[in-house]
């Protein structure tokens, strides 16, 4: 009975200290150290507080890029990163996912969208030199794992992680 009890307590002193690992992202965007699908991105920036990137401007465009620019996330070979916005509803007009509105801003590269082999849904923003890519939007299968970009509303908020 002891060591049930034991058990318990660690096992609850550990849940709440795990409660408790928080950060406080004083920047806008903020880019977590895993690759995810799409919709588990757009679901862990939802469980942070924040939303999955919207990009409403040539400025915000430059701003997230450089920021991914200066992290460990950034290739110059090959960088690929997922932002909030997709055509799932209604094939060929992208909305922002977590505010419902079209997407107005683009950045396609050209014969973009393209809604490859008809499962291209969701937007990347991608910089592949030799290809031409430099931070082009593209729209892509959901499935496929990527760095992402988190947007916080609120700088400075504690950000509880897991």
């Amino acid at each position: 009975m002891r060591k049930v009890i034991l058990v318990l307590i660690v096992f609850a002193s550990l849940h709440t200290f795990a409660q408790r690992v928080k950060c406080v992202s004083e920047s806008k965007y903020f880019i977590p150290n895993f690759t995810a699908n799409w919709f588990k991105a757009t679901e862990y920036c939802n469980y942070l507080g924040m939303r999955l990137v919207i990009i409403s401007s040539a400025e915000e465009q430059n701003k997230v890029t450089e920021m991914v620019t200066n992290t460990d996330k950034f290739s110059n070979e090959t960088t690929e990163i997922w932002i909030g916005g997709s055509d799932l509803a209604e094939e060929g007009n992208f909305y922002w996912h977590s505010t419902g509105v079209r997407v107005r801003y683009t950045n396609w590269k050209k014969q973009q969208p393209d809604n490859a082999h008809n499962v291209e849904h969701c937007l990347e923003i991608r910089y592949i030199p030799v290809h031409g890519w430099n931070w082009h939007w593209n729209d892509r299968e959901c499935k496929e794992r990527r760095y992402f970009v988190c947007e916080n509303l609120d700088p400075g908020k504690e950000i509880v992680m897991f």
